[in-house]
């Protein structure tokens, strides 16, 4: 049976919390942050500089929603393609819960996937704000940690 909302969130951060490298910007470790968006929960792991190396849609999944979501995060950067899109399914046995058949499902997208520019380090990637956890493009060689809004709040202050 598939669970959702608060028993999803749980899920997540009890057994899917893993804590990989940053991928494609550095050798830092990247953690993961939970959000809802739109009803949807969104893991974002992100080293300490704020790249994102990977953006998860958790729970039954809608593939379309989930790929035009980061498709509006890469406005005029490039096309996110089906493909892009990467689909897993957990099991009760995988996560060690009790019962039997399908957890949830796990959408996932890394910026590893774009086919153009991958090694450049000037090329446009995402990052993740480390002050209020927005999103924004800057250049992956980029030092800036805050999104926009923050710098100007910062600058303001």
């Amino acid at each position: 049976m598939m669970m959702t909302g608060d028993k999803t969130r749980r899920i997540v951060e009890a057994k899917l919390n893993a804590v990989p490298m940053c991928r494609g910007h550095c050798n830092e470790r990247a953690s993961l942050s939970l959000s809802e968006v739109e009803g949807e929960l969104i893991g974002t792991y992100a080293c300490p500089s704020g790249y994102v190396s990977r953006l998860m849609n958790y729970g039954e999944v809608d593939v379309s929603w989930f790929r035009d979501f980061v498709s509006l995060l890469l406005r005029g950067v490039g096309e996110v393609k089906e493909e892009d899109i990467r689909v897993a399914t957990r099991y009760a046995w995988d996560l060690n819960e009790m019962g039997s058949g399908q957890v949830l499902k796990e959408a996932y997208w890394t910026q590893n996937y774009r086919r153009t520019e991958s090694d450049n380090p000037n090329r446009a990637a995402l990052f993740s704000c480390t002050n209020c956890r927005s999103f924004y493009v800057q250049s992956a060689s980029g030092k800036e940690r805050l999104c926009p809004d923050c710098r100007e709040r910062r600058a303001e202050n």
